[in-house]
């Protein structure tokens, strides 16, 4: 018997390769002949800046940077002082599955950041980058729909319907944001000293087959007051919006958009008015994997009651339902601060990698409070604490990511010490998953003997019994038991006699 198998299709990307780990580079940085010596380093910070990806058969690079700035107090000399300097990575990664033609998305994360004194004139500078790498390929998702036989007997078939989400689309965007930023109600400032820019992504809905993604860059600034020279504080927050073309008819997607800065301008600046203000350009990549809910038509079992066929199953994985929900995760700790703590001027939170286990989010995280004494005197404080919080999960999900959308610190004098409070929102992505059995393959292993078959079976239906199930046990077909039992298309009562006619 010829045998033909139809098959549909449905274009996806496929992910060939994945990375996740820390980088660390050092630097050493010499403090510019303009300033004073270094006495103490307050402490330390950095914004990752992503300068090039490129794929290679086999091979993943990257080129990056992270944006340092250390704080110190300077050696004779009151308040304190800024050193800024480049921490510059070069990441090539053995990629197997990875060709010219794969989609590159990546992550980079700082993870971690100090300075040391070489000595009065000298910073060795470390910062540590959290390194997540993701490469897909444009494939077609095939399975198997149905089978057609030649002029003679009737293959039965049993067609499901299943729903999957695969990925349809990778994509990214290049954009340029420009601000302004005043010092409303806050002391005017004479000099910037610090900042670190953060990126916290926001709401993702399609218009057809364009993708609508937001977000908000933050900034934190510590500056030197116009008139006393104090260090103050200060936030500002610019939201975007951004449209790309997926080439996709979008149904009901789900996206993760990985948005990262390419390159920063922070300046000082008189603004329109005679004020003192920052001017802010941010050059921003983002980057969106997207996936799709699909109908696949899926041949789960067929039979021919005058021939044996041998089917050759495979499983077919399947991503039924995916939720992406925000979770507050928080930390507390008590640190020791000497000299004793006046005036908190800072919280810096560094969030390490978040991850999921037995139902439990954790995110390690590296705290360091900069703080007024009671004589004036600035210092700071550091700790290590882990962020938790339950992950509530349904049953059958599973953490499919765990990523940092934004983290506050907080922190109060306490005799001789400081109570820090920790709240970061970790955006987590489940899935149910579960796969279904589909027919690959079937070979025609010849005619069956028919003889001394009955006519009729009589059957009283057990329970899990189906129309597809009796007809293939008694050599029937689903259509020939309903017409004859006068049934619909659904599974018969249990208890209910049936009589099956067989076909020979």
């Amino acid at each position: 018997m010829e045998l033909t198998m139809k098959r549909e299709s449905l274009e996806c990307c496929e992910r060939v390769f994945e990375y996740c780990a820390p980088a660390e580079e050092a630097t050493e940085t010499v403090i510019p002949d303009t300033m004073p010596d270094v006495e103490r380093v307050l402490c330390a910070g950095g914004t990752a800046i992503i300068r090039s990806k490129e794929v290679q058969d086999g091979r993943v690079s990257l080129t990056a940077g992270v944006s340092a700035t250390v704080l110190y107090t300077p050696e004779g000399e009151v308040g304190t002082r800024c050193v800024n300097a480049a921490v510059p990575f070069s990441i090539n990664l053995d990629a197997p599955g990875v060709t010219s033609s794969s989609l590159a998305v990546c992550m980079l994360t700082v993870t971690g950041m100090e300075a040391k004194i070489l000595n009065p004139r000298k910073l060795l500078i470390r910062a540590v980058l959290s390194v997540h790498v993701e490469c897909y390929e444009h494939r077609e998702l095939e399975t198997v729909c149905g089978v057609e036989s030649g002029e003679g007997e009737q293959v039965e078939s049993l067609v499901e319907t299943c729903s999957v989400s695969p990925v349809v689309a990778v994509k990214e965007k290049t954009f340029t944001l420009t601000d302004e930023y005043r010092f409303d109600g806050l002391p005017q400032a004479a000099e910037l000293l610090w900042h670190s820019v953060s990126i916290v992504p926001g709401s993702v809905r399609n218009v057809g087959s364009k993708l609508v993604f937001g977000g908000t860059v933050r900034m934190n600034v510590l500056y030197a007051a116009e008139d006393t020279g104090e260090l103050c504080t200060a936030a500002f927050e610019t939201e975007f919006s951004q449209m790309l073309e997926t080439d996709h008819e979008l149904t009901s997607p789900d996206a993760t958009v990985y948005t990262l800065l390419t390159a920063e301008y922070i300046d000082l600046t008189t603004l329109a008015g005679g004020e003192r203000g920052i001017s802010a350009e941010y050059h921003l990549v983002s980057q969106a994997v997207i996936t799709d809910s699909a109908r696949l038509n899926v041949l789960s079992d067929c039979y021919c009651n005058c021939r044996e066929l041998v089917c050759e199953v495979e499983e077919l994985p399947m991503i039924c339902e995916r939720r992406r929900r925000v979770v507050r995760a928080e930390a507390r700790d008590t640190v020791q601060a000497a000299p004793q703590c006046a005036e908190v001027l800072r919280v810096f939170v560094r969030p390490g990698e978040p991850e999921c286990q037995e139902g439990t989010l954790s995110c390690p995280l590296s705290v360091t409070v900069l703080y007024r004494s009671a004589d004036g005197e600035l210092s700071s404080a550091s700790s290590r604490m882990t962020a938790t919080a339950k992950a509530e999960l349904a049953d059958g999900e599973s953490a499919a990511m765990v990523r940092v959308v934004s983290a506050e610190g907080f922190a109060a004098p306490s005799q001789g010490a400081l109570d820090v409070r920790v709240a970061v929102d970790l955006e987590l992505t489940a899935e149910r998953c579960s796969s279904t059995g589909t027919i690959a393959s079937i070979t025609d292993a010849g005619g069956t003997d028919t003889t001394g078959r009955p006519s009729v079976t009589i059957v009283r239906a057990a329970a899990g019994d189906t129309l597809w199930s009796l007809s293939k046990k008694y050599h029937s077909t689903p259509e020939l038991i309903s017409t004859v039992n006068s049934l619909g298309d659904g599974a018969p009562a249990e208890g209910t006699v049936l009589l099956i006619p067989s076909i020979k």
